[in-house]
Formats: C-alpha cells, structure tokens, sequence
C-alpha cells in the first residue's frame, strides 16, 4: 500500500479585517495520492472544512463579504471599503457569479446594455421600483429581450439607459 501524502505545501488565504489591519492566514496542507487507478487526478489538495476552498485565496467567511459588498457597492467602491488588496474588476467578476433572488416579473423594467471588455457586450434587466437586478446576460441583441418579455407576461413600462425614474 502506497503513502497517502504526496507532499506539503503552504497556503496563502485572505480573511478579514480586524480592527482595520488586513490578515493572512499561513496554512500548511497535504498534497495527497490518489489510490483509484482511473482517476485522472494523481494528488489532490487536502481542504479544511469552513476554512479552505479549491482555488481560492480568501476564506468563505471574506468570500461573502465580498460578495455582500459587491452586491451593494460594486467595483471600486467595494474594493476600497474592504481595505484588501482587491481590484474593482474583481469585486464585479464576484458580483457577476452571486445567485440573483428568485424573478419576480417588475411592472416597470429597466433595460441598460454595457461593455464587459474588448467587443463584448451585456444586458442588464433591472426592476425599476426598487432597483434590483432580475437578469444579466452576454450580449445586446432586440431578439434576446424579446424572448425575455414573451417569457415574463406583465411588464408594463419599459425604460432604457440608466432611465430608472
């Protein structure tokens, strides 16, 4: 029978601020074998419940924060009430992967399109009473809001560009 532990390795996670200083935690974890021969992955990295996620640099309790942050503040702003090295690009790539809550049809809908980068575009579905976001997608095209519309029966106005008053 094989050794378990391939290897150790140290890990580098961002928590949160206490009293305004930033924190690191230094994490020491195995590298472990895998034993099933059809496996694809020869080791694997041990996580620590509640503490370590794959491939992350921040623990889950700074991953909601951020994502809380994010949800109100997004981008630069939410990068800087942190007090974390955190980009406002990174701030909105996490904004972008937080679950919507459940759709609602809105009786007033605002539409707004934006570049994400290069010559990719989104649209963004916001219900324009109280200002939530119903749905974001690639893309900028009539035919998608369309379908949107067909979908979602009961929308009474409609507003563009920013035009949520």
């Amino acid at each position: 029978m094989r050794e378990w532990v391939h290897s150790r390795y140290v890990r580098h996670l961002a928590d949160v601020t206490v009293g305004g200083r930033t924190v690191r935690i230094d994490l020491s974890v195995r590298r472990l074998c895998c034993e099933n021969p059809v496996c694809l992955k020869v080791t694997f990295a041990e996580q620590v419940s509640g503490m370590t996620v794959r491939y992350q640099r921040r623990t889950p309790l700074l991953q909601r924060v951020v994502e809380e942050i994010g949800v109100v503040l997004a981008g630069r702003g939410g990068a800087r009430i942190l007090g974390i090295a955190l980009s406002r690009s990174t701030v909105l790539s996490l904004l972008m992967r937080v679950p919507l809550p459940p759709l609602v049809t809105p009786r007033v809908l605002g539409v707004d399109d934006f570049a994400l980068y290069g010559d990719t575009y989104g649209t963004i579905l916001v219900d324009a009473t109280i200002r939530l976001p119903l749905m974001l997608w690639e893309g900028w095209e009539a035919e998608q809001l369309s379908r949107w519309l067909r979908e979602y029966p009961g929308v009474e106005v409609a507003c563009r560009d920013g035009s949520l008053t």
